[in-house]
């Protein structure tokens, strides 16, 4: 049992980090996935790690793998091969494949269904100012549903949002870099076509373009060598023909979007394909907040809790996500709207306890005293949560935000708003999100301060769609369409988006 929740089931791979089927005790309904990345690992390794959570949690495709929490393994009850100290990050559970491992069924028409859907996520990425970088055989997975085929791309640790074309650093791994990644010339998400053309000629030919072994021979053949196309049994000459377009080293010659490649696989762009053309989650026209948030967090003498405020859809969870992101000390409670009094207060406690800046800091008097408190039931740990709260802040500083905070049951609002006290008493900073149209909790808390968050200006709207939406994407047809017929609320926003693509 990995801090007292995740129960491991199996080991599914391994690379950088290790990845196991677990079972959350929190959240015990369904398997989840957890990816473990262990401390010996140099800062820069940790810290795409950490990346690849956060840029997870802006993606929303069911081509891509969805991420949940992270955080730091601190006790383990004796997983044989899982350190202390190691960075977790917890996904849903895909029974899948490595691509090149996918015995069943691969024919030419299953790989072309298989490439649809990569080319589609690839869409959406290249649609939302994302490259990958690191697409590869072993960051598809596929599973097979009545014979059709289900595509997943995981790994997206390299992936950056609106890279700059003269960002020369090569990304990848040696065998699927671009050409012009390679000479440090300036680049564009054709990159990603180039990686997946490498990973089509493996397939087809069993064997890579090139014979070379070492890394710099193998970025010297891809530079320099002319790629041999010859006819395949397997596989039909159009088929072959997008291969060789999509290895085109001039870039000029390589396909220009994802959408022209399903054109010519023979597919036509469905409704399976367009309604994911949303785009990813972006943080955009709220620095105002943030710099009040900012300066709160930096007056040690403050015992205020800030509540933020607004309807569905203007973007309340993205600021405590974004301050999550902002702030390693951050203990970010969300998604658990259903849970009973009891389960939500051991999930608190469990979440601050397990935290990077609470864990490290107690003495191990105190650490054995939490852990048996955290085996007892949930009514034995509500009758020692005054107690429990009062040992975790005094003398731990922690941020605690909490999302929904009015949309709780009675009894659990009732115990969420007894703790808040002990918080403040020791300048734990506290900001809470609330929905308005329903009674605001916060009113029954002293020293509560309120941001409103509201609808886009005019002006903010247009820098919400610059930055949720690639220079090619037709975004002043979309301004016109928002401005006359929809309010500027960023949720609805892109429900209006999404109706203009159903429609």
């Amino acid at each position: 049992m990995i801090n007292t929740r995740y129960e491991i089931i199996k080991k599914l791979g391994e690379g950088r980090s290790s990845v196991y089927c677990c079972r959350d005790i929190e959240f015990p309904e369904k398997e989840y996935a957890i990816k473990i990345l262990p401390p010996v690992k140099d800062n820069h390794e940790q810290e795409v790690f950490i990346k690849e959570f956060f840029t997870l949690q802006r993606l929303e495709h069911p081509g891509i793998i969805e991420a949940f929490e992270f955080g730091t393994i601190f006790h383990t009850n004796g997983e044989k091969g899982i350190e202390t100290g190691s960075t977790f990050i917890t996904m849903e559970y895909f029974e899948g494949e490595e691509l090149l491992s996918v015995k069943k069924n691969f024919n030419e028409k299953n790989l072309k269904e298989i490439v649809k859907q990569i080319c589609a996520v690839l869409y959406y990425l290249h649609q939302s100012k994302y490259i990958y970088y690191d697409l590869k055989p072993e960051n598809i997975l596929v599973s097979f549903k009545d014979e059709n085929p289900r595509i997943k791309l995981i790994d997206l640790g390299l992936a950056e949002y609106s890279p700059s074309p003269s960002d020369y650093e090569i990304k990848g791994t040696a065998y699927y870099i671009a050409p012009e990644l390679l000479k440090k010339e300036s680049h564009n998400h054709s990159v990603d076509f180039y990686s997946l053309g490498i990973i089509l000629y493996q397939i087809i030919y069993k064997r890579f373009p090139f014979n070379a072994k070492s890394e710099l021979d193998i970025y010297k053949s891809s530079i320099e060598s002319a790629f041999d196309f010859q006819s395949s049994d397997s596989f039909s000459q159009e088929f072959i023909n997008i291969v060789e377009k999509l290895l085109e080293k001039d870039v000029e010659k390589r396909y220009k979007s994802s959408l022209a490649i399903i054109k010519d696989l023979g597919f036509s762009l469905d409704v399976s394909i367009t309604k994911e053309f949303l785009p990813a989650k972006v943080y955009s026209s709220r620095d105002d907040v943030i710099n009040i948030i900012t300066k709160y967090f930096a007056d040690k003498s403050s015992s205020e809790v800030f509540s933020i405020r607004g309807f569905d859809g203007v973007g309340k969870t993205s600021l405590l996500q974004k301050v999550q992101e902002l702030y390693q000390d951050a203990v970010l409670i969300s998604d658990v709207k259903g849970k009973s009094a009891e389960e939500l207060i051991s999930y608190l406690l469990r979440q601050i306890i397990f935290s990077n800046t609470v864990y490290p800091n107690l003495s191990e008097e105190e650490k054995i005293t939490l852990l048996n408190l955290l085996r007892k039931s949930e009514k034995a740990i509500i009758d020692e949560l005054r107690t429990t709260i009062a040992l975790l802040t005094s003398k731990n500083k922690f941020i605690l935000l909490i999302d929904d905070f009015n949309l709780y049951d009675p009894l659990a609002s009732d115990f969420l708003v007894e703790i808040i006290p002990l918080l403040q008493v020791n300048n734990i900073k506290v900001i809470i999100a609330e929905t308005s149209g329903h009674s605001f909790l916060s009113s029954r808390i002293n020293n509560i301060k309120n941001i409103n968050l509201g609808a886009f200006t005019k002006e903010e709207m247009i820098l919400f769609l610059k930055e949720s939406y690639s220079s090619d994407f037709p975004k002043d047809d979309i301004k016109k369409l928002i401005t006359a017929n929809a309010d500027l609320i960023p949720g609805n926003i892109k429900s209006f988006i999404k109706d203009l693509i159903l429609f």
